[in-house]
């Protein structure tokens, strides 16, 4: 087994255990010898779809509404902040702050929060495009079992 071969096992075995931890299904989607790719399809406990992805030093959770980069490289805590935000963006502890355009479907902005006392804190700040645009429309975000519930409110 070459570097890269062990590289992936151990992704593979780290997205396997995180969704067996949450009894989620999951998929296969792609990979490579540097890249693995598996699919957390909506289901019940988890009301989007997430995927986990591997690339040589990054490690990234993806869904139509952001994407989180964790760099293994730069950060030797990255693979720790990697799991504790998927927990928590599955038991609902992560919420998403979900800012749109006027008319628009996707968010251009998503911050992932976790509470702080009365207050939230930002652990994550993606953006599609300039990060400064005039916000049409917010909306919070939190996962949950209930399949019936999306939006949680208006920020």
């Amino acid at each position: 087994m070459d570097f890269s071969d062990w590289h992936v096992a151990r992704a593979r075995a780290l997205f396997t255990v995180l969704a067996e931890r949450h009894g989620l299904r999951m998929r296969g989607a792609d990979a490579g010898p540097d890249y693995l790719e598996l699919e957390l399809p909506v289901q019940y406990g988890l009301r989007i779809a997430l995927k986990l992805v591997w690339s040589r030093d990054l490690l990234l959770i993806r869904s139509e509404l952001f994407t989180a980069e964790f760099h293994l490289d730069a950060d030797p805590d990255a693979e720790a902040r990697f799991v504790d935000t998927l927990d928590g963006l599955v038991r609902g502890e992560v919420r998403l702050h979900l800012f749109y355009w006027p008319r628009a479907k996707r968010p251009y902005k998503t911050l992932l929060q976790v509470p702080a006392g009365e207050q939230w804190r930002t652990i994550y700040t993606w953006f599609r495009w300039l990060p400064w645009s005039p916000v049409a429309r917010e909306e919070v975000f939190v996962n949950s079992r209930a399949p019936h519930l999306h939006v949680v409110g208006h920020a």
